[in-house]
């Protein structure tokens, strides 16, 4: 197999209203130890070409002002723009960073082992470092919320994190926003959410889970990268938002495999909602707000499921909740 280089890789970073994060992400790049053949920032804000034009003299860049909102409508416009010799597209969301090695080592790592193993390589994430490890419990498997083994996916729509990767291993899944696919499994496999979204919560297993039963995909423990998330600030609105969201999604995401049981799911919310509940009891506004919007999502999703409804309008409708 003929090995991939520096001019074959493209990045996609969808974004909105976030220019400080598209700067940093963009110094990243440019003190990278590999440069890409091209960059898209796929903006949904239609206002961050100021910010993106001074890194045009130092990157193959362009910024795609998109005509519908959301991170993977955003994204799908973006791939519709890139090169033909493209043979390699790195999603990176807009608050990541990384030091200068990173996309070297995901390189070296992808041309040693795309042609290893039972299946083709589909993809591989980056390691995530400052994500916050999940210890295994008694209980966590009794709800279907086993980590062990890392990145597989329960029958309960449960995916068990991978990150921080202290070895390179294969997973069942892989990040939406830290993660790089081969080029034609993107044209091939087109992404089943095509509705816009305000916050894309599972959209990586939507794309990647199905991919499983043939192809490989692996979490690469030497390319490190940083999430730099800020969802420890949120209010307790915004905790209601995403507790809502973040249920349907997952529930949404159960109902399109046969392998996954919407029984499981509705067992294993219950103890992630009992979670959030004790922490909210003890001052966390933000877990009283996932507490509290899980619930309501949890009862739309079983009155959904006892109608035997299509759970694509449930998770449509949560486009039009603000944060």
């Amino acid at each position: 197999m003929t090995a991939i280089t520096a001019d074959q890789i493209a990045v996609i970073c969808p974004t909105k209203d976030q220019p400080k994060k598209v700067e940093r992400l963009l110094d990243c790049l440019v003190a990278s130890d590999l440069e890409p053949a091209q960059v898209l920032i796929a903006d949904g804000g239609h206002n961050l070409k100021p910010v993106t034009a001074p890194y045009e003299n130092l990157l193959n860049l362009r910024c795609l002002y998109c005509p519908d909102p959301g991170q993977i409508l955003q994204r799908n416009y973006a791939h519709r723009h890139l090169d033909p010799g493209i043979k390699l597209v790195m999603h990176l969301d807009d608050d990541i960073t990384f030091p200068p090695g990173t996309l070297g080592k995901m390189l070296d790592y992808w041309n040693a082992n795309a042609a290893t193993g039972d299946k083709p390589l589909a993809g591989a994430s980056f390691n995530l470092m400052d994500v916050a490890a999940v210890r295994n419990s008694i209980f966590r498997k009794m709800m279907f919320l086993s980590t062990e083994p890392r990145g597989h996916v329960s029958k309960a729509g449960y995916a068990a994190p991978f990150c921080p990767a202290t070895t390179t291993h294969d997973v069942e899944w892989l990040l939406g926003g830290a993660t790089v696919w081969r080029r034609d499994i993107i044209d091939s496999h087109r992404h089943p959410m095509s509705f816009p979204t305000r916050w894309a919560v599972c959209e990586d297993l939507m794309f990647s889970y199905p991919l499983r039963t043939s192809h490989r995909m692996a979490v690469v423990h030497d390319a490190e990268m940083f999430h730099n998330d800020t969802y420890r600030q949120m209010s307790f609105r915004q905790g209601m938002f995403y507790g809502v969201s973040s249920v349907i999604m997952r529930y949404h995401f159960t109902r399109q495999h046969s392998a996954l049981s919407s029984l499981a799911f509705i067992w294993m919310t219950l103890g992630v909602l009992a979670g959030q509940l004790a922490r909210g009891l003890m001052g966390s506004r933000r877990h009283l707000g996932l507490f509290t919007g899980g619930m309501e999502g949890l009862l739309r999703a079983v009155g959904n499921r006892l109608s035997n409804g299509d759970s694509t309008p449930l998770a449509k409708s949560l486009a039009r909740r603000k944060r």
